[in-house]
């Protein structure tokens, strides 16, 4: 019995960096370029067509067309300003800084970035509940939960 069929082979044709739409951020990328292959027992012969070209993200392996390098995502400096505020709503109002960093990063926020916009919208300063241990913002002096009086906790 003989098995024959088609194949598709794939090249690299160029590397870079680009804005993956599933991702939401600048990842690496392959631009691969496939070529049918006349196959048999499943090993490719010799070429017999082209199969087209695409982008290939390196982190979560989405095929894009080639038009996806043109895209420029827009500058996040409203969403940022949105969020800072956001974020002083809440610790104001007696919401844990360990719950904002976790919402922030849930919002695809690295989590140094997300430390630093707390830092950025209530200052430096902290208190810690020594009941339950979570961290508010120094302008709370109960904790929402426990009712019990905050530790100004050191800077350092």
């Amino acid at each position: 019995m003989i098995i024959f069929g088609t194949r598709a082979k794939y090249k690299t044709v160029d590397t870079g960096e680009f804005h993956c739409l599933h991702c939401g951020r600048t990842r690496a990328y392959e631009h691969k370029q496939a070529k049918t292959y006349f196959s048999l027992y499943f090993i490719p012969i010799f070429p017999i067509g082209e199969g087209g070209e695409f982008i290939e993200c390196q982190t979560c392996h989405r095929s894009y067309a080639l038009d996806v390098l043109n895209f420029k995502p827009s500058k996040p400096q409203a969403d940022v300003a949105r969020a800072l505020t956001m974020i002083k709503t809440k610790l104001e109002g007696g919401y844990p800084i360990e719950y904002v960093v976790s919402d922030l990063t849930l919002q695809n926020y690295d989590r140094d970035v997300a430390n630093n916009m707390v830092t950025m919208a209530v200052g430096a300063g902290r208190k810690v509940c020594p009941k339950c241990s979570l961290t508010y913002a120094d302008t709370i002096e109960l904790c929402p939960d426990d009712f019990e009086r905050l530790e100004l906790v050191e800077n350092g």
